[in-house]
């Protein structure tokens, strides 16, 4: 027997130690249900958790972006809903001034509206915003550059990857027009209007097809137009498409400067000259007959030397060419020549002594020229005759162009061309996942008139509110495609939002597995450990008692 180390009682101690190690965890696993509490408890567990809880907080969040995403493009749809109806009301003007029954001073009341409903087109892109950020002004459209201060990249699409395209040149006229248009009677003649009117036109559009490069080098850093791409012409506007939503537009200007050392500039003068009779009644001089001509334009074109180029008759319908005077004089042709076919090989206007000249061919061989005057009533005066009619209407044009003819880029091999950088940015980035470059771009091109093509609108006149039936008609397809990329956006962050909610409820469930305490399993070992405290403690005072036993030896 030993006094010095009580080895009994050691051991009871050291057992003691652990079970209270042991109880004192359980207790704490028990009070924060938490399995891991210390990275000593798990530490691979720990680093496990760690990254996971951050993910879980990730995905949250690009949860709550998602669905400001969703407010973005309501947002925009709605302001879109509401320039569709503007484009339906400009449509509906449109065809109710293209009627024949409204007189000019109603197609002038008409285009106030008109012109009112593109500047409430204009305020709509420029001021919808979400969070002070516009978002119909071209703020969240694709960029894109060119190395030329006369053409700009307008829009392309998501089918368009980026980088640098090449066209080998790019040849555009530029006009600036002076039309003269004297609407009034004969006698009238001092009732003229003077508009000046700019504009800009690709040469053709297979031109601009021949010039698009499809075979870049590999290895250039260049990117090839898709075989197979065509090319629509809209005025200043170059449309270039292709399979796979593959789109890129681009417009051209009258910068002074022209990038790209390849570029050259020609400048042309030349007349376009027109007269133009309407419901109009010509006199025979010789029987003072007069016969009624319902339209005939007279075209005439000339270069700067003065030297004739172009001669054009129209009868208001090119179906009809000269048979349109066929009808006009059917009476007169068939009294003069006995019920004979009659065919005009040709007419002339003579705007100094205003008489037409018809040259005429009849069924029997005979060839004659017949001259009649342009019939103006009660000599020239200034008040209308009772009974005066539209049928002595007299429209005279007259317009003078210059024309520049702007040559961007050539095929010199010291690459010389056109460039198009497509960079792929400027869409709006949604955030929508843990990790970078998980993110959804939601690209909304500019919605003014400009974009939409309505900026220019003319209803004034019958031809003109045809022509803009066609040009609304297009601006509400172009807004109806954009409206559906839109609607598409919102039903692709619906579902990633479902993707996110899923995958945040399993991320959850895997972090609880790695981090949560299993409460029943370890309350036994609560229980099971308190049991061996408490027995641990006694065998302890045991052990501390056993070297009383050596005092009966010392009695």
């Amino acid at each position: 027997m030993r006094i010095n180390y009580n080895i009994s009682s050691i051991i009871a101690r050291n057992a003691l130690n652990v079970n209270n190690t042991r109880l004192s965890n359980s207790i704490e696993r028990l009070s924060s249900g938490l399995k891991i509490n210390h990275a000593s408890d798990d530490a691979a567990g720990l680093a496990i958790s760690v990254k996971m809880n951050a993910q879980i907080r990730s995905l949250e969040q690009a949860n709550r972006n998602a669905n400001d995403g969703i407010s973005v493009v309501n947002t925009a749809d709605g302001a879109m809903q509401e320039a569709h109806a503007i484009l339906q009301r400009m449509n509906e003007l449109a065809v109710q001034s293209a009627n024949g029954t409204n007189s000019d001073g109603d197609r002038e009341q008409i285009q106030l509206e008109i012109d009112q409903l593109v500047q409430e087109l204009d305020r709509i892109a420029e001021t919808t915003q979400f969070n002070e950020q516009n978002l119909l002004d071209g703020t969240f459209a694709y960029k894109g550059y060119t190395n030329s201060e006369n053409v700009k990249v307008m829009s392309y699409s998501d089918g368009v990857s980026s980088g640098i395209y090449v066209m080998n040149k790019l040849e555009y006229n530029y006009y600036e027009d002076t039309i003269k248009d004297k609407d009034a009677y004969l006698y009238n003649g001092a009732n003229a209007e003077v508009t000046h009117e700019e504009r800009y036109q690709a040469l053709s559009a297979d031109t601009i097809k021949a010039d698009l490069d499809y075979d870049v080098e590999e290895g250039s850093g260049y990117k090839s137009f898709p075989e197979g791409a065509k090319v629509v012409l809209d005025e200043e506007n170059v449309i270039i498409q292709a399979e796979n939503d593959f789109q890129v537009k681009i417009t051209m200007n009258n910068r002074s400067e022209i990038a790209g050392s390849g570029a050259t500039t020609t400048t042309k003068e030349f007349m376009i000259k027109t007269d133009s009779f309407q419901n109009i009644t010509v006199i025979d001089e010789a029987t003072n007959a007069k016969y009624n001509i319902s339209r005939l334009d007279f075209i005439t074109e000339t270069d700067a030397t003065g030297a004739v180029v172009r001669e054009e008759i129209n009868t208001g319908s090119e179906a009809l060419g000269l048979r349109g005077l066929e009808e006009d004089f059917k009476e007169l042709f068939a009294r003069k020549y006995d019920n004979q076919d009659v065919e005009v090989t040709d007419c002339r206007f003579n705007a100094t002594t205003n008489e037409f000249s018809i040259d005429v061919e009849v069924e029997d061989g005979t060839q004659e020229t017949l001259t009649y005057k342009v019939f103006v009533p009660e000599d020239n005066e200034e008040v209308l005759p009772a009974g005066y009619d539209d049928r002595y209407h007299y429209l005279h044009s007259h317009t003078d162009t210059e024309k520049t003819t702007y040559t961007i880029g050539d095929d010199d091999p010291d690459n010389n061309n056109l460039e198009l950088d497509l960079t792929g940015i400027g869409a709006m980035r949604l955030q929508v996942g843990a990790n970078e470059g998980q993110v959804i771009a939601i690209e909304i091109p500019a919605l003014n008139p400009v974009y939409l093509g309505v900026d220019k609108l003319d209803i004034t006149t019958e031809e003109k509110a045809t022509a803009a039936i066609d040009t609304i008609g297009a601006a509400i397809n172009q807004l109806s495609t954009i409206r559906s990329k839109i609607g598409a956006y919102a039903n692709r962050i619906e579902h990633t939002i479902t993707n996110l909610d899923t995958t945040t409820e399993n991320m959850t469930a895997a972090y609880s597995r790695i981090m949560d305490v299993d409460m029943a399993t370890e309350m036994t070992e609560y229980s099971t450990v308190q049991v061996l405290v408490e027995s641990s403690t006694a065998m302890l005072a045991q052990a501390n008692e056993r070297p009383q036993s050596v005092l009966q030896l010392l009695q």
